[in-house]
């Protein structure tokens, strides 16, 4: 009998575990996660009018002269050293023929509020809501800055006149005006008496809004009188001498006034001089609105520096390296351009994808008169968006701003059984303001609006100022070490951890192209630890067997470390591949969620169909924490084994938050995160590398990869410039995408030429043909073998073509004609690109048909 029972015990020993792990989830994981919680309900906003004089307010310092005009805050910044002005809104927005309405109310606003509700998305522009009605408040501050507040909504105006007034201060008022004008007031108002207000049928409801009816006679305004009747009537009464004291006398008489519970929002917007910058702020704090209501977009000075049809220039926008869109160029069969800064945040729910929008740097600028302005963001940059447009679409004006996301939201099916579709947003506000600064430049070439933002990071970032670069310039390699692929071994699929490049065939690489002469060389190693490329969880970092483990992994190290090639080890932390309890990743615990609570589940999407490739392996967004913990757990694995430095996948060109209900964490903290780690890592005496290059990571880096140098091809952009490069060329070594990946090798090797930027290469040992099979055809031309002869030719002559040119300033961009670009630097040499097909002359040197000329300078 005892033997039975310890069997039976044995049997149910087991499920009693399985149990004691449920009821554990469900305790401290399931009930805090998806228990009910209170709405968060803002403060309500606040209803007020302005009600100072027409004097304007002013703001001055040695710079600038900021003037605003109290009856609709529009303003005008002047910069005293040239008299050129500014406007916040085209002067004669009001008179614009090709505008609509709604159009002039947009050319007229400096806010522009977007929200949801039941009838879908709603965009109020704060002149037709807020302006215009007067409904807003202006507060200079303690510090000399000032703030205006608006209350933004379906708000009905106030006029100075009695709802209900008493015969006797009627017939006072009245006496006091013209025959005609006391007219037309005794048509807006009837008289009610006690006796036969007791008569009526609406008696109590009388009553209730007018509780002094029982005792005297009153005059009582009509419900149905016009806003423009009200307007008028209250200035026959002004004339009459009734004052904001009679005003408010006569409000006692009414009991019943409704409260305005529409959508209507507070936004305060503060305006301030900063040496010969000018910055303008919104709290996201300072916001009030209704619940039932959520703000989810927030646009700040749709209209500065808006340029109308008889003005030459362009817009400088973030588009790869940057772009230029020339105003007034006809294009309105294309779409107006919109793109996202630092790509498409994760944790919002898409259905599809035509395109990904990425700008890594928050910058966009205007041209005026031989002048310019670069407006850089700053606080809640992650948020934002660039949008800009030419004249004669929607107005006479052509015009660039930032519209940044305030609350976000997801779709959630209530059930099968309804096409009802519910939103659910954040429960309240994230705690941080949008900075937007405004700096303005004495030309209008975009390379002297590139130096000054390059003035502009080097006095925000010191690492940038005390950056000692190799003066060659910078070759990247990255080696695949394994991939994942289903093999079949004894008649039976099974997934398995497959070697492209082990840890011998990386030295043998990487000396290879050493002793060929190839300088500054520096080796990203990919797919090296806990399966491969699509890589498991960093939990435990365990290095890759079928590589030749850690063993061979030291012997690496130590070669690249006696060529003296930097040597990186790749990962990334916010995405979970092929992971579970085993290494020790639990979904339902440890992936990020959309607002709806959801786990944030993520497909590769179709070029074809832009739809979701469900039928690939889907993979997970982690949460943000857990994503450092991985990221800190690599970069102490990578000083352990004494390797040069950490290659960063994700850091510096994924941004992506967390909005589950019960912890979210915002984009802007997954920021500091993001700079929090790349900083221990340095301060661990790490070096770091990152791919494409968030501007708030950059000047951390050693090296930036893979820079998307071009950008998309929207049919708007008139011209692409490398901007941010000249911006930051000198103070961080950069390379673009791998040549040998891209869609034309020539033109890329030529982008790299004009833009200052090392060359990139992504190799592996093995043949090609072990990519069959697999979803990792992008590396379909990443054989070694078959590129070692070209790749090594094109790395040793562009670096001596380009040498001594890597920690020099880039100075100026032209475009000599069209397909032909000039670049000088700091030590006047100066580099020609040719992408045409004929070969072009210029300053007596032909450039050769499809390549590039570096002539002049000082190489170092």
């Amino acid at each position: 009998m005892k033997m039975r029972k310890k069997s039976i015990l044995r049997r149910l020993l087991p499920w009693l575990i399985t149990l004691l792990i449920l009821a554990a989830l469900v305790i401290f994981v399931g009930i805090p996660l998806y228990a009910d919680q209170e709405t968060v309900d803002e403060n309500p906003p606040k209803i007020a009018y302005y009600e100072g004089g027409n004097t304007k307010l002013t703001m001055e310092n040695d710079s600038l002269l900021f003037e605003l005009d109290p009856q609709n805050t529009h303003f005008t910044l002047t910069e005293k050293k040239t008299g050129r002005q500014w406007h916040s809104n085209p002067p004669d927005a009001a008179s614009d023929p090709v505008a609509g309405s709604a159009n002039k109310g947009v050319l007229q606003s400096t806010l522009i509020v977007t929200y949801s509700s039941e009838s879908g998305v709603i965009d109020f522009n704060n002149f037709q809501y807020s302006i215009d009605n007067g409904s807003y408040w202006i507060d200079p501050c303690d510090d000399g800055s000032i703030d205006v507040t608006y209350a933004v909504g379906r708000i009905e105006k106030i006029y100075k006149l009695p709802t209900a007034i008493t015969e006797e201060r009627y017939k006072a008022f009245t006496g006091a005006m013209s025959k005609k004008d006391a007219k037309k007031v005794g048509s807006v108002y009837t008289l009610y008496k006690p006796e036969k207000v007791a008569t009526l049928d609406n008696r109590e409801e009388l009553l209730a809004l007018y509780p002094e009816l029982e005792n005297q006679p009153l005059y009582i305004l009509k419900n149905d009188t016009s806003e423009n009747n009200k307007k008028n009537i209250a200035g026959y009464f002004a004339a009459a001498g009734y004052t904001e004291e009679e005003y408010q006398t006569d409000m006692q008489l009414v009991a019943g006034a409704a409260e305005n519970t529409s959508a209507v929002f507070n936004v305060t917007v503060n305006y301030r001089l900063e040496g010969g910058d000018f910055l303008v702020t919104v709290p996201y704090q300072k916001i009030r609105y209704r619940s039932q209501y959520p703000i989810t977009g927030l646009t700040v000075l749709p209209m500065f520096g808006a340029a109308g049809t008889g003005e030459e220039g362009y817009m400088l926008i973030p588009e790869g390296g940057g772009a230029l869109i020339r105003y007034n160029n006809g294009k309105l069969s294309q779409n107006s351009y919109y793109a996202n800064l630092y790509g498409w945040d994760y944790g919002s729910e898409r259905t599809e994808v035509v395109s990904e929008t990425k700008n890594i740097f928050p910058v966009f600028g205007m041209t005026r008169e031989g002048g310019s302005f670069i407006c850089m963001l700053e606080g809640a940059a992650s948020y934002g968006g660039i949008q800009a447009d030419i004249s004669m679409r929607y107005n006479s004006y052509n015009w660039i701003c930032a519209k940044y996301t305030v609350l976000h939201s997801d779709k959630y099916n209530v059930s099968a059984k309804t096409a009802r579709l519910v939103y659910m947003f954040e429960k309240q506000l994230p705690d941080d303001t949008v900075i937007q600064r405004y700096r303005f430049v004495d030309s209008d070439q975009y390379s002297d609006m590139a130096q000054a933002y390059g003035d502009y990071l080097r006095d925000r970032y010191p690492e940038l100022k005390t950056a000692a670069l190799a003066g060659d310039i910078p070759i990247s390699v990255e080696l695949v070490g394994a991939i994942d692929k289903t093999v079949v071994k004894l008649g039976m699929p099974v997934d398995s951890v497959v070697a492209t490049t082990t840890f011998d065939d990386a030295g043998a690489i990487i000396e290879n192209l050493a002793d060929a002469g190839v300088k500054n060389l520096n080796v990203r190693f990919s797919g090296w630890a806990n399966g491969g490329v699509s890589q498991k969880v960093l939990t435990g970092v365990k290095v890759v067997r079928e590589l030749g483990g850690e063993g061979r992994m030291k012997q690496l190290i130590r070669k690249a470390d006696s060529l003296n090639v930097p040597l990186y080890f790749d990962g990334i932390g916010v995405f979970a591949y092929r992971s579970g309890v085993l290494q020790g990743f639990i979904p339902f615990r440890d992936a990020a969620r959309f607002t709806t609570r959801e786990q944030i589940i993520l497909y590769p999407y179709s070029p074809i169909t832009y739809q979701p490739e469900k039928y690939k392996d889907a993979y997970y967004l982690v949460q943000p924490r857990f994503a450092e913990k991985m990221l800190k757990n690599l970069v102490r694995k990578v000083g352990d084994l004494n390797a040069y430095g950490v290659a960063f996948r994700d850091i510096g060109n994924i941004l992506s938050g967390d909005y589950n209900p019960k912890d979210t964490t915002t984009r802007e903290q997954v920021k500091q995160m993001n700079i929090d780690v790349v900083q221990q890592a340095k301060a661990a005496g790490e070096h770091v590398i990152i791919k494409e290059g968030y501007d708030y990571v950059m000047p951390y880096a050693d090296l930036i990869t893979d820079m998307d140098l071009n950008g998309i091809d929207y049919s708007i952009i008139d011209e692409s410039i490398p901007f941010y490069q000249m911006a930051i060329h000198g103070s961080v070594s950069y390379t673009g995408e791998p040549l040998n990946l891209a869609n034309n090798l020539r033109t890329e090797l030529l982008r790299c030429a004009e833009y200052g930027a090392g060359l990139n290469f992504t190799f592996m040992n093995e043949d090609t043909k072990v990519l069959q099979d697999t979803y990792y055809s992008g590396y379909f031309g990443a054989n070694y073998k078959a590129w070692k002869q070209e790749a090594t030719e094109m790395i040793l002559a562009y670096q001596k073509a380009m040498k001594g040119l890597n920690g020099v300033r880039m100075l100026r961009h032209e475009v000599l004609v069209d397909g032909v670009k000039a670049v000088t630097y700091e030590n006047g040499t100066k580099v020609y690109v040719n992408y045409t097909n004929a070969d072009y002359m210029a300053d007596g040197i032909v450039i050769p048909a499809g390549s590039y000329q570096v002539t002049g300078g000082n190489p170092q």
